[in-house]
């Protein structure tokens, strides 16, 4: 049987194509009869999200396609086994003929099931999940409001920049004679910040029953897109037409093959879901990685770029749970629960938000963005988000757990604890006294040396 011919009548059709662009998606299984039974339902969500790139006609079609070569394929190996026992019992030369013409037949016939296969995996893999049903359309749904959203403006109020430019613990200056601009060097209170900020949410992670990890902070190319992010640029066909926010690394001694490089991570999602890749996994498992993260920041010139709010490199504390498929939607309330608990006890005014469908990325069924107000720049600002990928990552990456005997995808979820630019920026400018000092929140004070309040240099 030809390798590619696996179950393709039933809704799971596992597929081994050597494309070596997406080697670690091999063991990718896509569900091509539903695409093809919904074209229309996935066509929506996908114009919903703004993916225009995105044909699940053309994936419908293709799967046709690919059934019936598949049955062709079947059909022409069954008569060249036929021929082939005739042949051991009368060997004729009009036999060898004919089983010499149907070899011919079936080899032009897996090349052209192999090339559909190709296309019907390349349009596949471009469809983004499909939503939860409530998910809004338009503006943002407000859940929740934790404190008081102060809109007074004494005079004295300054923005995170300008406050921990006086407390002397950024050096933007330095950083950018290095790295160029958007990058930091953290200094005195504010590498122990850093440093506080990072402990502390490990900490309550570890209580909470997450396994702690300090992951890569690259990843292969082809695991970068498994998760959901597009490490391609806009040209390529795996593009989709947006410009990639991922850093490719080359070193100058390749040790990956060229058409499968490392990345640079923007998050450690996506070590942590792909450390799992290929296996069958107990449920539920939860998971914090604590990494570097890189995002080029494309599009993102002139918008909200003062100071350290958006920057190309910055330090995060993320959560992934690995779940049943049916407590995937209460484990993400569970997630979002913990990250409400994390910012009222850092004492942040701060908002959770129900995302509509064009803020979810491609992985995303159902994201909530947490927004701290932050009076300095006199608006929200988003700190950390959580979302439900249900089976799309475990699908391109080959994770399974057992659910009353039956082998099923997992179901990933990820959040973010800590982002610590965004989190310094909400408390340097939520807790500033008008003498420019800064009030450290009471849990982060263990990991600060002693410092409960950050004073100005000059003072």
């Amino acid at each position: 049987m030809h390798p590619l011919v696996r179950r393709h009548g039933t809704q799971q059709l596992s597929h081994s194509f050597p494309y070596r662009q997406l080697r670690a998606l091999q063991t990718a299984s896509l569900d091509y009869k539903h695409i093809r039974d919904h074209a229309s339902t996935h066509e929506a969500n996908a114009q919903a999200r703004n993916m225009p790139s995105a044909q699940p006609h053309k994936v419908g079609q293709l799967y046709d396609d690919f059934r019936s070569l598949t049955a062709q394929v079947q059909a022409q190996r069954t008569q060249l086994n036929t021929l082939s026992r005739q042949l051991s019992c009368a060997p004729t030369q009009q036999l060898r003929e004919q089983a010499k013409q149907v070899k011919q037949n079936a080899r032009a016939l897996d090349a052209r099931l192999a090339a559909v296969h190709r296309d019907m995996l390349h349009a596949a893999l471009r469809l983004p999940n499909l939503a939860h049903p409530e998910v809004p359309h338009g503006e943002p749904r407000v859940v929740k409001v934790v404190g008081s959203q102060h809109t007074e403006h004494p005079g004295w109020l300054r923005d995170h920049l300008d406050v921990a430019l006086r407390l002397g613990i950024v050096d933007l200056q330095a950083a950018a004679r290095v790295a160029g601009s958007r990058f930091v060097f953290w200094r005195k209170a504010g590498a122990l910040l850093e440093l506080a900020l990072v402990q502390w949410a490990v900490g309550r992670a570890v209580q909470a029953g997450f396994t702690p990890h300090v992951t890569p902070d690259m990843a292969r190319a082809s695991v970068v897109d498994a998760c959901g992010f597009r490490p391609r640029s806009s040209g390529s066909p795996e593009g989709g037409g947006e410009p990639s926010q991922t850093y490719r690394a080359t070193p100058e001694a390749l040790e990956a093959p060229a058409d499968d490089p490392l990345c640079l991570v923007a998050t450690a999602e996506i070590p942590l879901v792909a450390m799992r890749l290929g296996q069958e996994v107990h449920v539920p498992e939860r998971l914090a990685g604590l990494s570097h993260c890189f995002r080029a920041e494309a599009g993102a010139r002139g918008r909200d770029t003062r100071g350290v709010y958006r920057l190309h490199q910055f330090t995060k504390v993320e959560l992934v749970v690995l779940a049943r498929p049916d407590e995937s939607n209460t484990e993400l309330d569970r997630l979002v629960d913990f990250q409400a608990a994390l910012y009222a006890d850092l004492g942040l005014t701060f908002r959770v938000l129900d995302m509509p469908m064009h803020e979810l990325g491609a992985s995303a069924y159902r994201k909530y963005d947490v927004e701290a107000w932050m009076p300095g720049r006199r608006a929200w600002g988003e700190v950390s988000s959580a979302s439900n990928c249900t089976d799309y990552q475990a699908r391109r990456l080959g994770i399974r757990t057992r659910c009353q005997g039956e082998l099923v995808f997992v179901h990933t979820l990820n959040a973010t604890a800590v982002a610590v630019p965004r989190l310094i920026v909400a408390i340097l400018e939520s807790f500033q006294q008008e003498d420019g000092s800064v009030v450290v929140p009471e849990v982060l004070r263990p990991w600060m040396m002693g410092m409960d309040v950050l004073r100005p240099e000059d003072k």
